[in-house]
């Protein structure tokens, strides 16, 4: 190593305080100032590196927090991404498939404008009084199975299905109560031009539609036949409760329906309430058997979980219009119940319906109860023939 002077040590401390000294040699003076700067640049690298060092606990867990924020927006905007471009191709799905399912299953009567929608009305045969049949909830007309064509063969019959239902198109601007069905079926057999006498018959919920009908429309009804129908005093305060949370469920398919979502499970098999349906078919004639994928085609469209929630929701003031009906007078009025207990149903409620069944004789003086022993819920399926019957007995009687 050099050695080096006082004035080089006093040059490389302080280099620009003694240069007019004349005992400092010029080539002294470059060593020297050459070793100032590299010393400069060697204390300027060693304090940048101490004071990386001094800050690297802080600035590692900066950038860290900083690396946690940038993943979780980019796993945030790749699910965005991903929920956006499922939603298409889920509305695309549904919209190919429900033009698909319209030209496989085409209505099989007509679509009739009403006042801003159209309902689907289907009639058959020839002869008088008309009979008019309305199905039970959530019900489209084919419900009625084979029904209708046995009665063709007698005089005429109309089906028809609510709005929302079947083929019908939705009216969701008015709650869906039995006055409003009520109200549309008037107007849908005067656009028809279907000219009374009627014979009404209807099915659970439609029961309750056709009792409103007849008592506003008495001149018009000559006949009332109620299969199974619904009693305004039938729901219990539990029930009530449970219909609260349908609703949610209805909701829930209303909104999945528009997606696509619920027909993606449906065609899967693994819709519970389709399933649930299909396996009960099974027991029923080949032709009742194929109206199934007809229905099912119904149940993906969004407006029907809608038109069912809103029906649900409005069946209580559906049953405070009921109870206006206090009488029918004479009028003709046969009454069809189950008779077939199944498993599930304890022997209590069974009494209670049989004890609201017979009641709705009351409301007629011309009025008798037929039990339909081997049938449950859906006699139009389990004993079709005698829906028929009771039918054809007031045509004859009328």
């Amino acid at each position: 190593m050099p050695s080096y002077s006082k004035h080089d040590i006093v040059l490389v401390r302080y280099p620009f305080s003694d240069l007019s000294n004349s005992k400092v040699r010029p080539a002294v003076v470059v060593s020297s100032l050459r070793i100032f700067w590299l010393r400069l640049a060697f204390d300027r690298r060693i304090f940048h590196h101490l004071s990386c060092k001094g800050s690297f606990a802080g600035s590692k867990s900066h950038t860290s927090t900083n690396s946690a924020v940038v993943m979780i927006n980019n796993l945030i905007a790749l699910a965005l991404s991903i929920t956006i471009i499922g939603l298409v191709m889920g509305i695309v799905y549904q919209t190919v498939s429900r033009a698909a399912d319209q030209r496989q299953y085409p209505p099989s009567g007509q679509l009739i404008d009403i006042g801003g929608f159209r309902l689907h009305f289907n009639c058959a045969g020839q002869g008088t009084p008309t009979v008019v049949m309305d199905a039970g909830g959530g019900a489209p007309s084919i419900s009625w199975g084979l029904v209708p064509s046995e009665i063709a063969k007698f005089t005429r019959v109309c089906t028809y299905d609510r709005a929302g239902f079947g083929w019908s198109e939705p009216n969701l601007k008015a709650p869906r109560s039995s006055q409003q069905s009520v109200d549309e079926l008037h107007k849908l057999l005067t656009k028809a031009k279907i000219e009374p006498p009627y014979i009404l018959v209807g099915h659970s919920l439609g029961g309750a539609n056709m009792r409103l009908y007849a008592s506003q429309h008495p001149e018009d009804v000559v006949g009332l036949v109620l299969v199974d129908s619904v009693h305004e005093d039938q729901v219990t305060s539990e029930q009530w409760k449970h219909i609260g949370r349908e609703l949610w469920f209805y909701q829930a398919l209303r909104i999945a329906s528009r997606i696509g979502l619920v027909r993606l499970i449906g065609e899967t098999n693994l819709l519970p309430i389709l399933e649930d349906l299909k396996k009960d078919l099974q027991k029923y004639p080949l032709v009742v058997q194929a109206l199934f994928d007809t229905f099912k085609s119904h149940c993906y469209c969004p407006h029907y979980w809608a038109t069912l929630s809103s029906e649900r929701a409005n069946i209580r003031k559906s049953f405070e219009q009921l109870r206006e009906v206090t009488s029918l007078d004479d009028l003709p009025l046969i009454i069809l119940s189950q008779g077939s207990k199944a498993p599930e149903v304890s022997d209590e409620r069974v009494q209670r319906w049989a004890k609201l069944q017979e009641d709705l004789t009351r409301i007629s003086l011309d009025s008798k109860r037929i039990v339909a022993e081997k049938s449950g819920h859906l006699i139009p399926l389990d004993q079709p023939e005698l829906v028929v019957d009771v039918v054809k007995q007031l045509v004859e009687k009328v």
